[in-house]
Parts: structure tokens; sequence; C-alpha cells
């Protein structure tokens, strides 16, 4: 097994086969760091996820879906699939447009 020396960046002491240093504790390891470092940034795109707020049309189409009446709540249904629908085709429209602009 070869010695490997790695110098701190953080605090400059020389440390010998390790992942983190012994002075500091921090990371030695670049790929690690980048590692860490990626699933904070993939943490963090989740968290904002799950804060973005639905639409109001899609939130008062899901609402209408779970009433209680039956003739209602399929009518609701409906509508939210049409939207649903249309908003796909929208969406590939646009991406349709931007992939022949750009080639």
């Amino acid at each position: 097994m070869s010695k490997s020396y790695i110098k701190c960046l953080e605090c400059n002491t020389i440390n010998l086969n390790k992942e983190y240093c012994s002075n500091c504790g921090a990371i030695l390891d670049l790929v690690l760091k980048r590692k860490i470092e990626n699933e904070k940034k993939i943490q963090q795109k989740i968290a904002e996820k799950e804060k973005e707020e639905p639409s109001r049309i899609s939130l008062f189409l899901k609402k209408g879906a779970t009433h209680k009446n039956g003739f209602v709540r399929s009518v609701f249904q409906t509508a939210d699939a049409i939207w649903t629908f249309f908003a796909m085709v929208f969406g590939g429209f646009i991406a349709a447009i931007i992939a022949a602009a750009a080639g």
C-alpha cells in the first residue's frame, strides 16, 4: 500500500492516507467532497419542488374532483383530464418550436 500525503486546504496540515483532516475535520478527498455537494444540491431541489404550489385552476379542479355528489365529481374529473391533456399538448408545441429554432 502506498503512502499518500495530502495537505489540508483549510488549515495546511499534512495528513497521511485520510479522507478527513486530523486537525480540523475538513474533507480532503475531492471526489467525496463533490459527491456530498451534489447530494446537497439534489436535496435542495427536492425541497424546492415540494414547496411549489399548484396553479389555481389545478387546485380548483382537484378540489372539485373530491366532491360528494357523483355527477359533479365526474364533471370535475373530466375537466381535469382535459386540462392536463391540453397542458401537455401546449408544452409539446413549445418544445417543438424551440427544437425547430435550434436546428
